[in-house]
């Protein structure tokens, strides 16, 4: 072989990768516009989908909703300008009263500020939350962190305010359970 050939068969070896690159240079700014539209993510057997996970834990939390929920007020006006201006927000927002009644459950409980599925994980083993209770957090704890890792297309206005009534449903639950702990 000599240089010739040599230098042929090298331009014919990188010419696929080369038009792939100049083409994905040449779609740069179009592909960047798409890649924040994209709700769901699919990487081998990995598939995030924001929408679903939040059906899914509405459905859990109605099937298995040991005790009557109370009648939960509408969201408030502030979380629904929230969830219209950045869903993705509104769903992280929504998370806090749960963490927060989490927090005051696990003090009251014995155990101090820790990471929340310690938190679950012990008022599991100490009987203060049921399992369906656990089952529904560890749900709404996965959205929640999906939340924080998507970008924020991903997220709709419907998904925020589903999102804010399951964590509603949530907080008023173990508002009960700790109202119960403070009559003992």
């Amino acid at each position: 072989m000599d240089g010739l050939q040599f230098t042929s068969s090298i331009i014919g070896s990188l010419a696929w990768p080369a038009a792939v690159v100049w083409l994905a240079y040449l779609l740069r700014s179009p592909l960047a516009k798409l890649i924040p539209r994209v709700r769901a993510v699919k990487y081998g057997d990995l598939h995030v989908d924001i929408g679903e996970q939040i059906e899914a834990a509405k459905e859990q939390a109605e099937a298995e909703s040991e005790t009557a929920a109370p009648e939960l007020p509408e969201p408030p006006q502030s979380f629904k300008s929230l969830a219209l201006a950045d869903p993705r927000a509104a769903i992280l927002s929504s998370w806090l009263p749960v963490e927060g009644e989490l927090n005051e459950l696990a003090s009251r409980c014995g155990l101090e500020r820790s990471p929340t599925l310690k938190q679950i994980d012990h008022l599991k083993r100490t009987g203060v939350l049921s399992d369906s209770l656990v089952n529904n957090l560890l749900h709404l704890r996965q959205i929640r962190n999906t939340a924080v890792h998507v970008t924020g297309d991903s997220v709709n206005f419907d998904d925020a305010i589903k999102m804010g009534e399951l964590c509603q449903m949530a907080a008023a639950q173990l508002k009960i359970i700790n109202a119960s702990l403070k009559d003992l």
